[in-house]
């Protein structure tokens, strides 16, 4: 294959964001231009060339891609620190309904819903790495609020392996549970139940599954889910890059309408990456 063909394979995969290409060739003439930029490769340089603009176009490159991970983990962040405002009258409402009916509980609703709101608002959901305990607290958080809020037409499960805990970015299965409740459970007659699943398959692999027997989808609407103007998702094209940012890996979707969806991730971690108490030692330096 040509450097060309190459980079028209990588592009079939990643975006020029994603994954920026810097195509050298011995000569250049405009069909060659055209061919490199055409093969949607990002910049092009040729030989012979001086070692400083080199260097000057690779640090340009890696501080796009810089730019753009920042600017999709701020997008998650802000995404996330939204409260939508019929959730937090709904919730309001709920703890003063309970004021007068069980005031322990009142108080249990509360407490979950300040950490929800304290960890929403959490600095860490704006750096590149989080936990996967960190991100269990914020799901607790939530199905316990919601938990109330909809009584027996929510039943929550939970398979996860005892002690797991893994580095991955944060907010990348919050906002999959949330879908599951706001566009699966809550859209069915009766309700139904939601599941999460985390799963160590290997040495540095592990598996999340968030799954509902809700409404679920059309294919039609499984095709636009990871559109960025598919007002349904709550980020999950966001969360889809920065899972191919990480590990090169892409969400896996599948829907039944009136059976539910299931939304699987694998989290592959390379074999230096820090443990989440290194995490934890890290942050407090």
């Amino acid at each position: 294959m040509t450097g060309f063909e190459v980079c028209m394979k990588i592009r079939e995969r990643f975006s020029m964001v994603d994954l920026p290409v810097l195509i050298i060739t011995a000569a250049i003439i405009g069909h060659d231009k055209y061919k490199a930029f055409h093969a949607r490769a990002n910049d092009i340089l040729q030989k012979p060339y001086h070692y400083s603009e080199f260097m000057a176009r690779i640090q340009n490159l890696i501080m796009m891609k810089h730019t753009a991970n920042q600017a999709t983990r701020m997008e998650m962040a802000f995404l996330q620190s939204q409260i939508k405002p019929h959730f937090l009258y709904n919730v309001l409402n709920t703890i003063i309904s309970l004021t007068h009916l069980d005031i322990e509980k009142a108080r249990e609703v509360t407490e979950e819903f300040t950490n929800y709101l304290r960890m929403s608002f959490d600095f860490q959901n704006t750096s590149a790495i989080s936990s996967f305990r960190h991100e269990l607290s914020i799901i607790n958080s939530y199905l316990s609020i919601e938990k109330t809020r909809f009584g027996n037409r929510l039943e929550v499960l939970f398979d996860i392996d005892e002690d797991i805990d893994f580095i991955l970015p944060p907010l990348m299965i919050q906002p999959l549970v949330e879908n599951a409740v706001l566009h699966g459970v809550s859209k069915k007659r009766g309700g139904g139940w939601i599941k999460l699943t985390a799963k160590k398959q290997s040495k540095n692999e592990y598996y999340i599954n968030v799954e509902d027997n809700g409404a679920g989808m059309t294919p039609e609407k499984q095709k636009d889910l990871l559109s960025a103007d598919f007002d349904r998702s709550v980020g999950l094209k966001n969360i889809n890059q920065r899972l191919k940012h990480f590990c090169g890996s892409e969400l896996m979707i599948s829907s039944i309408p009136d059976a539910g969806t299931s939304v699987s991730m694998l989290i592959h971690l390379a074999e230096t990456t820090e443990s989440p108490a290194e995490l934890k030692d890290t942050e407090r330096t």
